[in-house]
């Protein structure tokens, strides 16, 4: 049904043109790297693969939307630094294929270390965004021995801010939107409670519209029953913070400074509480960092992986 949906949205944005199709030039990553869909076991992933030299880069994006998150970053790592790239969509999400229910946390990170085996291409960096970067954590914590090294951007583990009085106020908030837009989709207003988390609970007012284009628009709706799904998962905010002391490889944590607060706030303590984590700043940026300010973005990236790029 998810499918089904999907492409009903698609049809409807083709009405909303007067029947036009709209030209958009393929990235050059479409243009070599068709997805092909790679069987994990419960789920297939739809997934990129660009071949390179070096150490693999894997990326895994965040809650709603699908690989193409992390597109325009990806283009610009493959063009100065030459490694493997693999971009994929996590379960429920666009391409991939579904189950009944998607599960838990624990289902995202095993569907990642099989793609990484099937794919044979461990340890790899692992680069993640948002909820993809709770999975990447997840997945160093579950498998060190397929991770190179960890790029985080934005995690949101809320679970760290929790019992701390400086951050009640602001945890409770961001939960309470997370509720409100949970009530929207089992209510059926499947429009409405996307763009109501989008603005409320990750990327501010007005980023409905100013963030994101149609097709993200139309993929997050599309979407949204795996996130409904996912948010009934009580573990997916947290991490094992004594296991992420022990992952002994590079972690670089990225925040924007035009975040929302609870962002900022949950990488400061996470920094406090690992402190072998390596804190930097998206200057200009906010949760979207990666869709709304790739260049700065890859930078940091390119700077965690030692990529020497012209001009730096």
């Amino acid at each position: 049904m998810r499918k089904v949906r999907i492409l009903l949205l698609f049809i409807f944005i083709f009405l909303l043109t007067g029947g036009e199709c709209v030209s958009q030039a393929l990235s050059p990553i479409e243009q070599t790297a068709p997805l092909k869909r790679i069987d994990v076991g419960e789920v297939q992933l739809a997934t990129r693969v660009i071949p390179g030299h070096g150490v693999p880069i894997l990326f895994i994006h965040g809650s709603w939307d699908d690989h193409h998150s992390w597109l325009t970053v990806a283009e610009r790592i493959a063009q100065r630094g030459g490694n493997p790239i693999v971009l994929y969509d996590r379960r429920g999400h666009s391409a991939s294929t579904d189950v009944a229910r998607q599960g838990h946390i624990s289902d995202d990170v095993a569907d990642a270390a099989h793609l990484i085996q099937r794919l044979g291409i461990g340890p790899v960096h692992v680069v993640g965004h948002s909820y993809g970067s709770n999975v990447a954590i997840a997945l160093a914590n579950e498998h060190p021995e397929l991770v190179a090294s960890l790029f985080v951007y934005e995690p949101p583990v809320f679970g760290i801010l929790k019992g701390k009085k400086d951050y009640s106020e602001e945890l409770k908030a961001i939960k309470a939107s997370m509720q409100k837009a949970k009530a929207y989709l089992e209510n059926g207003d499947v429009e409405l409670g996307t763009k109501y988390f989008v603005e409320n609970a990750a990327f501010g007012k007005g980023s409905w519209v100013n963030v994101f284009d149609e097709r993200a628009r139309a993929t997050m709706t599309a979407n949204s029953d795996t996130w409904l799904d996912q948010a009934r998962d009580p573990e997916r905010l947290s991490i094992d913070i004594a296991k992420l002391n022990e992952f002994k490889k590079t972690i670089t944590l990225a925040y924007g400074d035009r975040t929302l607060p609870a962002y900022a706030y949950v990488a400061k303590e996470l920094h406090k509480e690992v402190p072998a984590v390596h804190l930097v700043v998206c200057r200009g940026a906010g949760h979207g960092g990666p869709i709304s300010a790739p260049d700065q973005v890859a930078k940091l990236i390119e700077a965690h992986l030692h990529i020497d790029t012209p001009g730096r």
